[in-house]
């Protein structure tokens, strides 16, 4: 039993690594992409804005509680299911999922917040999903800023220093305290350079995570995948 549990840890460990390549990846791309993107479609670089995310977004944790679980019923989730927020296999009652003044979307972004801070996951659809008080449901202004964008924004370095400035480091495990979130300032070009980036970086983030191709093979793919857009870029009519 001790090995089975030694050999699990291990597993989870090469897959955190995995990931925190992967986000390192589109980490170092993302301004070369924003600036690559106002280009494509012709915008000027200075009418680039921040915005803070209570003034772009809705936003709320989760339960404090701990919740009575059941064998069906509405599926919860917390920092552990980031990864894939549909692999569930918790679930508590319609009559306490209806406690939550904040209820997710499609479109929707979930945030990681305790722990792990500024890992993201979309919600793909309308299903009801409670949630732990370790993520942050962001339901973004739509007119304003892309929901994709959004999460490729807080997972970049610029993100990710905005985030740092307001994380409780002393605090165990460490955190982002809910009201502090709203304070973090966040790049919103115009929304058609939003949409340009959202399908270049889907593309990267597609292939970093492939894990069939094994790291260093992302890695060559992601730079023809650049070659591509470069090319794209001198093609693109004025």
């Amino acid at each position: 039993m001790v090995r089975i549990e030694s050999n699990r840890i291990e597993s989870n460990r090469i897959e955190s690594n995995r990931i925190e390549s992967n986000r390192i990846l589109i980490a170092n791309s993302y301004l070369d992409i924003l600036h690559e993107a106002f280009n494509i479609v012709g915008a000027i670089i200075p009418t680039l804005k921040y915005k803070y995310i209570e003034d772009i977004c809705v936003y709320a944790d989760g339960t404090h509680q701990t919740p009575k679980y059941k064998n069906y019923g509405i599926p919860f989730i917390s920092v552990e299911n980031i990864q894939n927020i549909y692999n569930i296999n918790k679930f508590i009652s319609k009559e306490d999922y209806e406690s939550y003044k904040l209820k997710p979307e499609k479109g929707d972004l979930f945030m990681t917040r305790i722990g792990d801070i500024g890992t993201c996951a979309i919600v793909n659809d309308d299903r009801d999903m409670a949630y732990y008080v370790t993520l942050a449901l962001i339901k973004p202004d739509r007119k304003i800023i892309n929901s994709k964008f959004l999460k490729f924004f807080i997972e970049s370095k610029l993100g990710r220093r905005e985030l740092n400035k307001r994380i409780l480091h002393t605090a165990n495990p460490i955190k982002i305290n809910l009201k502090d979130i709203g304070k973090i300032k966040v790049l919103v070009p115009p929304m058609e350079v939003q949409e340009q980036v959202v399908s270049i970086l889907d593309k990267f983030d597609k292939l970093v995570n492939d894990i069939n191709e094994g790291l260093p093979k992302e890695i060559e793919l992601r730079q023809k995948q650049y070659e591509y857009y470069r090319e794209r870029l001198l093609n693109f009519p004025k």
